[in-house]
């Protein structure tokens, strides 16, 4: 995640070791702004293995059950505990 979504890292925390969420600072880190063509914040972008999930990004405020329906989704062996 860039910029933003301090709530994010708590609420996942349910699905541990499953999900592991990274807030970049952005200011700090301009050439993952430009690598991953960030152009709003905060920006959501799912990878597995190190390769963007398409259709995963989401740019602007979310709200946690909106990131969880597109977990879901994307992540059809997603369990919670």
């Amino acid at each position: 995640m860039l910029g933003g979504g301090g709530t994010f890292v708590f609420s996942l925390q349910k699905y541990s070791g499953q999900v592991k969420v990274v807030k970049i600072e952005t200011d700090e880190n301009p050439q993952l702004m430009e690598m991953y063509k960030v152009y709003g914040l905060p920006t959501l972008i799912l990878f597995i293995d190190g390769k963007e999930v398409p259709g995963s990004r989401h740019e602007g405020a979310i709200s946690f059950a909106k990131v969880e329906s597109l977990l879901k989704s994307l992540l059809p062996t997603l369990v919670s505990s």
